[in-house]
C-alpha cells in the first residue's frame, strides 16, 4: 500500500485545546499520511488555526462547513473526499485525543495484513476505557446490546476509530448511510459486516478528554434507538448506491464536488447539506 495514498480524518468543532497537539502527533507518525479536517464552523479559533496550518503544510487539508451539520455527515464527507481525491485507505478518529494517534499505524498495519476494515476497540480482549459513571454504563450497555441483537463479528460498534481500504468497501456503502449524528457509527459498521468484508479489531485504551466537554447531545441517545431498531429488524445487506460521477457530483447550490446518493434518485451535498452555504476550504 503506497504511503502517499493514506488519509487520516478527524471532524472538528471547538477543539482549540487539543488540535495543535493532534496535528503535531499525526504529522510525526512513521506512517506518512495526508490529514483532512471537516470543521463545522468552530467558534473558539479552531477554524482559523486549521486554515493557517493548511496554508503552510501541504499534507493538511480543511473543509469548513457553514455550521454544526452532524458528526456522521462529516464522516461521510471524509469518505467521499477520499474517493474523489484518489486515496486508497482512510483512518478516522476523534480530534479530542480520546483516541491515541499512536494507534493509527496499528490500524494501517491490519489493512496491510489483509483486513478490509480495522476497528480500534475498547471492548475486545485487552481494550479499556477511561469513562466512568453514566457514560461508561451507556457505552458498555449500548455495545453489549448491539452484540446480543445484531450478531456482528465485532465487540465495538460505536467508535469512530476505524480504518478501511477503499478498494474493498463498495462506493456508496458508507457515504449513503441515512444518519448524520452518532447513530452513523453503528449503522456504518453493520453495513460493512453484512457486506461480508473482513473486519479486524485491535485493543485500544480510550482516554477521557482532558480538555473541554463531550459534544454528544442528549438527543443523540434518543435518535440512536430507532436506528438500532431498524438494523435489528431489517437484516438484509444494503445494496450500495455507488457515488455520483463527473458533473453529477457537483453541488448546484454551493459549487463543491461532494454530493452523494441518499436514495437511488436523490442526491445530497455533504459540504453544505442542502443549505447552499460554503465556508473557506484549503486545496
Amino acid at each position: 500500500m503506497a504511503q502517499k495514498d493514506k488519509l487520516i480524518f478527524a471532524p472538528t468543532y471547538n477543539e482549540q485545546g487539543t488540535i495543535e497537539t493532534l496535528i503535531a502527533e499525526i504529522l510525526s507518525l512513521p506512517v506518512r499520511s495526508d490529514l483532512l479536517f471537516v470543521d463545522d464552523n468552530s467558534t473558539d479559533g479552531t477554524t482559523k488555526y486549521l486554515l493557517s496550518v493548511a496554508a503552510t503544510e501541504p499534507r493538511v487539508h480543511v473543509i469548513v462547513r457553514p455550521g454544526k451539520l452532524g458528526v456522521g455527515s462529516a464522516h461521510k464527507l471524509a469518505w467521499l473526499y477520499a474517493r474523489v481525491h484518489g486515496y486508497s485507505s482512510i483512518v478516522t478518529l476523534d480530534a479530542d485525543l480520546s483516541h491515541d494517534p499512536q494507534d493509527v499505524p496499528r490500524l494501517f498495519a491490519e489493512l496491510d495484513a489483509g483486513a478490509d476494515v480495522a476497528v480500534g476497540s475498547r471492548f475486545c480482549a485487552g481494550g479499556r476505557t477511561d469513562y466512568k459513571g453514566w457514560r461508561r454504563f451507556l457505552s458498555q450497555t449500548a455495545n453489549s446490546l448491539a452484540r446480543l441483537v445484531l450478531r456482528l463479528p465485532v465487540a465495538e460498534h460505536t467508535t469512530a476509530l476505524r480504518a478501511a481500504r477503499l478498494d474493498r468497501v463498495p462506493p456508496g456503502l458508507v457515504e449513503s448511510v441515512n444518519a448524520n449524528s452518532y447513530s452513523f457509527f453503528m449503522t456504518c459498521i453493520t453495513r460493512i459486516a453484512r457486506e461480508g468484508l473482513i473486519i479486524k479489531e485491535i485493543p485500544i485504551h480510550f482516554h477521557d478528554r482532558a480538555r473541554g466537554s463531550s459534544k454528544m447531545p442528549r438527543a443523540a441517545v434518543a435518535q440512536a434507538i430507532p436506528a438500532f431498531l431498524r438494523l435489528a429488524l431489517n437484516r438484509r445487506p444494503v445494496k450500495p448506491l455507488g457515488i455520483p460521477q463527473g458533473a453529477e457530483r457537483q453541488c448546484p447550490a454551493c459549487g463543491t464536488p461532494y454530493r452523494t446518493f441518499v436514495a437511488p434518485d436523490e442526491l445530497l451535498c455533504l459540504q453544505c447539506m442542502g443549505t447552499g452555504l460554503q465556508g473557506p476550504c484549503s486545496p
